[in-house]
């Protein structure tokens, strides 16, 4: 049986990555250092616990696949993100010197012993998203802040300790977005590959980013983000996987709600499929998708990379 999550003390629990990209405020202590102390751990005020991991399915938390490697701009795969950007070694990120939660012999990461930038006393304004449907379109209108009003105590450099091992220097603000997309979206025979910056919007109210960061590693291993899940470029706040708390509007047989639409009209949904059963990659296609019922093809969350989707289905706009 794979190791699943584990309480701790200095996290509170996120409620479907309720918490992961989006979840439960933690608070925490600022830390002058990264990495231990004296045999203290300086960055266990950080850590949170997930409900996805608090269970007997899905991936283990400890032991996640790193997807430093599964990034092609040449050709779709299962569990892999077809890019349309070559990896840049030289752009800016985390310090991978100080990243304690990856084991490159196994090339796994560890969520569970990810630091995570808590709440505080960042407050922007708040977020909008309205729908609306005309015409055979879908026109989705935000300002790119959390309609749950969760977010993370920006500027990262609060927090030293963080800032040692990723100095994002960004601060979240308000951007417009509009989205006019096909409310009858069409499969197409061939994938097509998925550009950096926004992918797709949830209905929070901010945008899907691929999971790739600017050097094309795992971005979600490699950067810290907020306790809810995000974190800026620039003044961009975005996700790079689903917050848990987006997945709690369960349909009757238990497969999950939609969390968010990508950029060729498709539905994401969030982490369970028929049943409520947490899905994996083998679950779905290449480009992290599938079809059944009356629900036609749609996307899903999983907690494993590329967490979102691996390349488009339909024609992105």
């Amino acid at each position: 049986m794979s190791v699943r999550a584990l309480p701790f003390a200095s996290a509170l629990l996120f409620a479907l990555l309720a918490t992961a990209c989006g979840g439960n405020s933690v608070t925490a202590t600022p830390s002058t250092t990264g990495g231990t102390t004296t045999g203290r751990d300086v960055l266990a005020p950080y850590y949170l616990t997930f409900a996805l991991c608090a269970d007997s399915q899905g991936p283990d938390c400890t032991k996640l696949r790193l997807g430093d490697t599964q990034l092609s701009t040449t050709a779709a795969g299962v569990g892999k993100l077809f890019s349309c950007n070559a990896a840049n070694p030289g752009a800016p990120g985390s310090i991978r010197a100080r990243i304690t939660w990856i084991d490159d012999a196994s090339s796994t990461w560890n969520l569970l012993r990810k630091p995570f930038l808590p709440s505080g006393t960042f407050a922007p304004a708040s977020g909008s998203y309205t729908l609306q449907e005309a015409n055979g379109t879908r026109t989705i209108q935000i300002n790119n802040l959390p309609v749950d009003g969760r977010i993370g105590d920006w500027p990262i450099s609060r927090y030293a300790a963080l800032t040692a091992i990723d100095p994002n220097p960004d601060t979240p603000a308000a951007r417009s977005y509009s989205f006019a997309l096909p409310v009858a979206p069409t499969v197409n025979v061939t994938p097509t590959c998925v550009s950096l910056g926004t992918i797709g919007v949830t209905t929070n109210g901010v945008v899907i980013y691929n999971a790739a960061d600017a050097r094309g590693n795992d971005a979600v291993a490699h950067e810290i983000v907020d306790a809810h899940g995000g974190h800026p470029a620039q003044a961009d706040y975005h996700y790079h996987f689903v917050p848990e708390r987006l997945d709690r509007a369960p349909l009757a047989d238990g497969h999950s709600g939609i969390i968010g639409y990508i950029r060729d009209g498709f539905a994401i949904y969030g982490y369970k499929g028929v049943g409520g059963t947490e899905l994996r990659n083998t679950d779905l296609d290449e480009c992290h998708g599938h079809s059944h019922g009356t629900l036609g093809y749609h996307y899903h969350a999983t907690i494993e990379y590329p967490y979102t989707i691996g390349c488009y289905r339909g024609t992105p706009r």
